[in-house]
């Protein structure tokens, strides 16, 4: 019977987490919005620049130390990778360009979060290899102290494009 009890309680605490923690973070995100999204709006234009001049120093200073990054190969790196093919060069862009109807930044949390999806119209080369064309792009964005940082982020290339 206790067992039976256990398994009660805990299928009403999972099914309570399931379903209100999304209505909570929507309430959240409501509130929390106009200015985290403005910030992280800065945060990928400044991020942006740094990538198109090739300035290790200026980009490592968006990757959280935990940062990974999934290539347009499918290739897992992680933030010394990228740090390490942005100063040699291996990762370098003659033109990076977002499409901005096709921007979006969900804001999460009490506005420390961010999930941004874009596409991106790219020519260059990630980790040495020639890149050219459509990508959609996925970055997780985290605000702490005071700034905002990656922690994750994924290139994929859009087929047919």
């Amino acid at each position: 019977m206790r067992i039976e009890r256990l398994i009660v309680t805990l299928s009403l605490l999972l099914a309570t987490a399931v379903f209100i923690t999304p209505v909570t973070l929507l309430a959240q995100n409501k509130t929390t919005t106009p200015g985290a999204e403005a910030q992280v709006r800065d945060a990928i234009r400044n991020y942006d620049e740094a990538l198109r001049k090739g300035d290790a120093a200026a980009v490592q200073a968006f990757w959280a130390e935990e940062y990974t990054f999934i290539n347009p190969r499918g290739e897992r790196l992680t933030r010394a990778d990228r740090i390490k093919n942005v100063k040699s060069g291996q990762t370098a862009f003659n033109s990076l360009e977002h499409v901005p109807q096709e921007d979006e930044i969900r804001i999460y949390g009490n506005g420390d979060v961010a999930v941004y999806t874009t596409l991106l119209q790219i020519a260059g080369q990630y980790g040495g290899e020639k890149e050219q064309g459509s990508f959609w792009g996925t970055v997780i964005w985290i605000r702490r102290g005071g700034r905002w940082q990656q922690i994750s982020s994924q290139v994929t290339p859009v087929l047919g494009h």
